[in-house]
């Protein structure tokens, strides 16, 4: 059995007080002593300066977190360094590495570097009959421009065999981790023959951390540089990205970047607050101000969302457009008094006084 309209009719029962109900406007005549007796509790309005919304988000890595050791060339790995879950930093061996091609690299390395040393021994001597008289100024000219292309040449090699990340060590050779990071996953077993660029391992970085959210129709999209929040985890970062998905869903994927990642791991699924910027559309005043208000104070009444505010005799309902909210507090616009209340409890009670019975 409801207790409700004995409750009610107790209240109304009441010789001192008096009640009377305006459904024209949608007002009721309330005394304190009545609020009391339904239990009927207000709580003051609090504009919103920022509009905010609960969602849920998937802890990843960013995209650059991500690196692979590969084999440069055509080859064998005889021996593996590393293991799953180890922290390396950069430059470590990471896999010893064998290749035909690596010897030619290699020998056509020394044949550069030697020409390229020849080139200067044979430009020194020029420069010094050049400045004698004894050499024409075509011969001198020819000498430099060896020298420079056998320097190029010599570089060019060079280069080659850093970019390949191998390190020589004697006749060992070795892949070197690109950066300082974690193992996350080995691709090749000891002793076996890779193709060229063949993936051999996957080195990420744990603290470059992001959060990925996918967002409904009915949340407001926010903007790049919007703060977003995980108070439970003390994260906090920013919108650096919005796309569409591209499944028909008319769902959009928002992704922060983690200025401050707190405790938070990769893999976890973490509720963040989006805070939304406030802009002309959203700002405003009279019947366009936002305002934060518990979540327990809205309810629906008569098919229209709204909150019970306080008047100087009793209470009113006044409809509110709910922009986002979560479990504790729903950002709103509606016409409603600066530093007013609202009543946060006893809603049923004051729904069934105005007739709505719902």
């Amino acid at each position: 059995m409801s207790f409700l309209p004995l409750l009610l009719a107790g209240a109304l029962a009441l010789p001192a007080l008096s009640f009377a109900a305006d459904a024209a406007c949608a007002c009721a005549d309330l005394s304190p002593a009545q609020a009391r007796t339904l239990g009927v509790r207000f709580e003051v309005v609090a504009p919103a300066a920022r509009l905010e919304t609960g969602v849920h988000a998937r802890v990843v890595l960013r995209p650059d977190a991500h690196t692979v050791v590969s084999a440069p060339y055509a080859g064998a790995v005889p021996q593996v360094l590393v293991a799953v879950g180890q922290s390396v930093r950069a430059g470590q061996s990471v896999a010893s590495f064998a290749s035909p091609q690596l010897l030619e690299a290699r020998r056509a390395l020394a044949e550069a570097e030697s020409q390229a040393r020849l080139a200067r021994q044979s430009l020194a001597r020029d420069k010094a009959l050049y400045d004698d008289g004894i050499i024409a100024a075509s011969r001198w000219q020819a000498t430099q421009a060896r020298a420079f292309e056998a320097s190029a040449m010599a570089r060019a090699r060079r280069a080659e065999l850093d970019a390949s990340g191998v390190e020589l060590h004697g006749n060992d050779a070795r892949l070197r981790a690109p950066r300082a990071g974690v193992v996350t996953e080995i691709m090749v077993v000891p002793g076996a023959r890779v193709d060229s660029a063949a993936p051999l391992a996957r080195i990420a970085d744990p603290s470059a951390l992001e959060l990925d959210m996918l967002l409904g129709r009915e949340v407001p999209l926010p903007s790049s540089g919007d703060a977003v929040r995980v108070p439970t985890r003390s994260a906090a970062g920013q919108v650096v990205g919005v796309a569409p998905v591209g499944d028909g869903s008319a769902g959009m994927r928002v992704r922060a970047a983690l200025m401050r990642a707190g405790d938070l791991r990769v893999g976890e699924s973490v509720n963040a607050v989006l805070e939304l910027a406030q802009s002309p559309t959203d700002a405003g005043s009279g019947a366009d101000a936002r305002s934060r208000v518990p979540t327990a104070a809205v309810v629906h009444w008569q098919g229209k969302s709204g909150v019970f505010v306080a008047t100087a005799k009793g209470v009113r309902f006044e409809p509110v457009q709910v922009l986002a909210g979560d479990e504790a507090f729903t950002t709103v616009r509606a016409s409603l008094p600066a530093g007013g209340r609202i009543a946060v409890s006893g809603l049923a009670a004051l729904k069934a006084l105005l007739g709505g019975g719902e």
